[in-house]
């Protein structure tokens, strides 16, 4: 199994949940948009494609920012709030991770075509 198989992975359950802790997390209105908002990659993110992915860290990035804001700014609600921002932390480094470590994959994979290439033309020519 390729490593970017296995980020990816984790990429997925930690966005999971990420969407299930805002919706249960607080049961309103607002808890309901911001899942429907994090529902929208969800698709690319599932199907492995590097653009969904680059794209929804900067998403992600809002609710990590967000749930550190209001763990330091609610008292009463700091440890589910620091909770939910170390989730959305994970799923935001999973998410770079998955996005780097596939571009070496691809990187690596063009350089074997390019020597398998070189190499038949080489053979070609003699």
């Amino acid at each position: 199994m390729r490593p970017s198989e296995n980020v990816r992975r984790v990429a997925l359950v930690a966005h999971v949940l990420l969407i299930v802790g805002v919706t249960l997390r607080d049961p309103s209105a607002l808890s309901w948009v911001l899942a429907a908002i994090l529902c929208i990659p969800l698709h690319g993110l599932w199907r492995g494609r590097t653009y969904t992915y680059a794209w929804s860290s900067m998403l992600i990035a809002f609710f990590v920012a967000g749930y550190l804001a209001e763990g330091y700014a609610r008292p009463a609600t700091r440890l589910s709030a620091f909770a939910m921002a170390s989730i959305a932390a994970i799923d935001f480094v999973a998410v770079m991770m998955f996005v780097r470590v596939s571009a070496r994959e691809a990187a690596a994979a063009a350089a074997r075509s390019s020597a398998a290439r070189t190499e038949a033309s080489a053979d070609a020519s003699r």
